[in-house]
């Protein structure tokens, strides 16, 4: 608001009057923000409350996603050369949609490697769709508009990050109360389902020693445990629909871009 009033801006928003400047940040708020929230979030945040694993070890199972881009990015970078980005962005768009689509078969008991195939799929995804859309975006700077256009994509690519993060975290985290309430509806004291797991939970507390509980307050904790890991798995499940379907509506904005305007700076392809 300040910037819209301000006689000398700092940012020009009138560059968002465009179609291809608004629709690329707009992009770029997606593909950086949503897409990656995945792999940055939703994965380690699993592995840690499901599986339980270590700093260290959510690291290892994420390398199948980080590494393949040293090789990727510089591939894509090659292709923009003969290819239209738009036709680049498209197929990121596709390949990250999928990879999200294969991850929301989640159970409680996959683990790193379960992640790979989706991760490598995600990998290429990435590697098309981020580098595309800030090639495509850059391609349609001009010399009068260079420094708003190019504040407006930064911006739109740091609040991108900041919008996904914010909102499939606090989407993770409803989706889990409402999870933890609809178990807790089939998980109700006195039942005969009930009574027989917590009894069938409580058995290996019966022969430890006095001093760690009583085995029935033993076998109901775990039982609340089990509901809790089930409603998580069940949030994570849905965090990764979402992500695939954002994915998809990019895939409708890029449909929506036109060609960048030529600049004599950039040769033309083929050259």
């Amino acid at each position: 608001m300040h910037e819209a009033r301000a006689e000398y801006p700092l940012i020009r928003l009138s560059v968002l009057a465009r179609r291809n400047i608004a629709l690329a940040a707009l992009l770029i708020v997606i593909y950086p923000g949503f897409g990656t929230t995945g792999a940055s979030f939703v994965v380690p945040d699993y592995l840690t409350r499901v599986q339980g694993l270590r700093a260290l070890q959510i690291g290892d199972a994420l390398n199948w996603i980080a590494l393949p881009q040293f090789v990727l990015v510089p591939l894509v970078a090659l292709l923009l050369k003969r290819i239209d980005a738009r036709l680049l962005l498209l197929f990121g768009a596709a390949m990250i949609s999928i990879g999200s689509w294969i991850q929301t078969g989640l159970a409680h008991d996959w683990v790193g490697g379960d992640f790979i195939v989706s991760q490598l799929i995600e990998a290429v995804g990435f590697a098309f769709a981020i580098t595309s859309v800030i090639a495509f975006a850059v391609a349609n700077i001009t010399p009068a508009l260079a420094a708003a256009i190019a504040t407006t994509i930064q911006i739109a690519r740091w609040l991108g990050s900041e919008i996904g993060s914010a909102v499939i975290q606090t989407f993770v985290r409803v989706r889990e109360q409402v999870y933890s309430n609809l178990i807790g509806l089939h998980v109700v004291t006195g039942l005969p389902a009930t009574e027989q797991a917590t009894a069938q939970l409580a058995g290996p507390f019966g022969s430890r020693a006095t001093g760690i509980g009583e085995p029935a307050a033993q076998g109901t904790a775990v039982l609340a445990s089990i509901v809790r890991r089930e409603a998580y798995v069940l949030a994570y499940i849905d965090a990764f629909w979402l992500i695939a379907w954002v994915s998809l509506l990019g895939i409708l904005l890029v449909l929506l871009l036109r060609p960048p305007p030529p600049n004599p700076l950039i040769p033309s392809r083929g050259a």
